[in-house]
């Protein structure tokens, strides 16, 4: 029998498979899905096990369908729909893409508050957040054929991919005693614009947590984020606040700070 930790494993292994199709990380997605599929894959629970490129293909069909929760064993199909959000909405949505394909999240649902496409009493901006990650083909940036040929991390557009660091700092007395502080910040790597940034006596993932939702509130979702392979950076609870959003988690090379040199500079 599957606990929900187990199932939440599962989850998290399969949208790492599908992830980079989901934020245009590949081209081709059958090739993609062929050559991801040519050896076994170490699944949770399961062990090394052999899967089909259709079988991949179902569950990019159920992520867009109902989220992270659908790729959990188990999920119910009528599990993940949105009561708020009906079809005259989503085109609306894909049409406002159309027109501005850079626009972010909280952009984009201002400005259907101001078209009246959206009642704010009726579809808050958490649902609507919630609503766009169970459905990131509608928030997915399209490059320009022309264009496809860029530097690796040099990335054109605001909310492709946003560099996340720790940096240790000073300490601070505090009572009769001292501690450690830490600085951990979010960077955009197109604008190099810092989307949040906060001081913390904690170097855990609930001050990752607040530091990644007010990163989010105020500029919207990325499609990936890029960190190092620190714990707070590759821990459980990160990989799933990443999947639920669907943002793709990625992870630098050991020992090579070059790869995030963009935060790095702000950390001087």
């Amino acid at each position: 029998m599957l606990d929900n930790e187990k199932r939440e494993q599962i989850a998290l292994r399969r949208f790492s498979l599908i992830s980079p199709v989901l934020n245009g990380q590949v081209d081709n997605q059958k090739e993609y899905f062929i050559e991801v599929t040519s050896k076994a894959i170490d699944m949770p629970y399961y062990g090394m096990r052999m899967y089909s490129p259709k079988t991949l293909g179902s569950w990019l069909s159920d992520y867009r369908r109902g989220g992270i929760d659908a790729l959990k064993p188990g999920y119910r199909s009528d599990r993940g729909k949105s009561r708020k959000i009906d079809d005259e909405l989503v085109e609306k949505i894909r049409e406002k893409r159309i027109q501005k394909p850079r626009i972010n999240s909280s952009m984009l649902y201002e400005s259907l508050l101001k078209d009246g496409a959206i009642l704010p009493q009726e579809v808050s901006l958490s649902t609507f957040y919630r609503f766009l990650a169970a459905n990131p083909d509608l928030t997915a940036v399209k490059e320009p054929d022309e264009e496809k040929e860029m530097k690796r991390f040099a990335h054109q557009y605001i909310n492709e991919l946003w560099q996340s660091d720790l940096l240790y700092g000073s300490y601070l007395k505090v009572g009769k005693s001292k501690k450690q502080t830490y600085l951990i910040a979010f960077l955009d790597d197109a604008s190099r614009f810092v989307t949040y940034s906060q001081w913390s006596f904690s170097q855990n993932f609930s001050a990752l947590r607040v530091v990644l939702k007010e990163a989010v509130l105020r500029k919207g979702i990325p499609s990936m984020i890029y960190t190092d392979n620190g714990k707070i950076f590759r821990s459980a609870q990160m990989q799933m606040v990443c999947a639920q959003m669907g943002c793709s988690l990625i992870h630098s090379p050991p020992f090579q700070a070059n790869t995030r040199g963009k935060i790095e500079r702000f950390f001087r």
